[in-house]
């Protein structure tokens, strides 16, 4: 019996299915159907009930199940304990693409300035990557806008971030106060890549309000969309912290439409079973401090 049997076991407790358990650790059916198997023979217990189609926990595993989670955390505390410690002052922080433009890199030199010795890795990806990467244990820490799916995840709220509509000097909008909710259909967009959080929530938007514009760019690059709309080849809906240079410095203005806004928040993410080294708490307290 090995730490893996009962970190298939817990899986297939809390999904209720083999699949879905195979799924979430990224191995085949199969080998969980034999760890199962092999768990079981080892104690002489039934752990799971076949019944329909689907595997119900017996009154026995469900008395084991807790032992289990146990013996898991303190084996995956120890096992980041001697990471750390074999690695040295090593962090490895994940952002996605809009708060790697902006909050990330004050939030890094924050945390070189207070560990001098501290050797940082940062890899920039989409939401929904850098919430995987946190779950397989390939980064340590990370900074995400929109929505994070894993109950595994710790998840704490640090910025308060929203979608803003701009558009560039040659924009015949420009000098518009405001606009209606309906005219935007006049109007090209110009957007992150399909999939991002950006395009996501401002899709659903739309969806809401039955309102259909035309995306003329797709882009997930920000520097590439920022320079679209200051040659003024639509309106541009971006992350307000991305763009607020601009905004302050006249060289786009950000479109009211019709008293709409949407807010949301920026958060800080970690395993719940992550051993938190000491360079990973200093970076916690500079992110929920505001240290950056």
């Amino acid at each position: 019996m090995t730490i893996r049997h009962l970190q298939i076991f817990v899986a297939v407790a809390d999904c209720g299915k083999m699949r879905a358990a195979a799924e979430r650790l990224h191995i085949s059916q199969p080998s969980v159907s034999q760890a199962v198997r092999e768990l079981e023979s080892y104690y002489n217990i039934k752990l799971f009930e076949r019944l329909s189609q689907r595997i119900y926990i017996t009154e026995t595993g469900k008395k084991l199940l807790p032992y289990a989670r146990h013996i898991i955390d303190s084996f995956e505390t120890m096992e980041g304990f001697i990471n750390d410690t074999s690695a040295g002052n090593v962090i490895r922080v994940g952002g996605s693409v809009s708060v790697g433009t902006r909050l990330l890199p004050p939030m890094i030199k924050s945390l070189e300035n207070e560990v001098p010795d501290v050797d940082v890795c940062v890899i920039v990806d989409n939401t929904a990557a850098i919430e995987g990467k946190i779950q397989r244990s390939e980064l340590d820490i990370a900074v995400v806008e929109g929505i994070v799916r894993s109950d595994e995840l710790v998840k704490k709220d640090i910025y308060d971030d929203e979608l803003v509509l701009v558009v560039g000097p040659e924009h015949e909008l420009f000098n518009h106060p405001g606009i209606k909710l309906k005219e935007l259909t006049k109007h090209a967009l110009i957007s992150r890549e399909s999939g991002s959080v950006e395009r996501n929530q401002f899709e659903q938007f739309l969806l809401e309000h039955d309102i259909k514009m035309k995306n003329k760019w797709s882009c997930s690059n920000t520097e590439t969309i920022k320079k679209a709309v200051l040659n003024g080849e639509g309106i541009a809906i971006l992350s307000r912290m991305v763009i607020e240079k601009e905004i302050a410095a006249g060289e786009v203005r950000v479109l009211n439409v019709e008293n709409t806004r949407m807010k949301r928040k920026i958060k800080l993410i970690y395993h719940k079973n992550k051993y938190i080294s000491q360079s990973m708490k200093q970076f916690i307290d500079i992110c929920t401090d505001g240290r950056y």
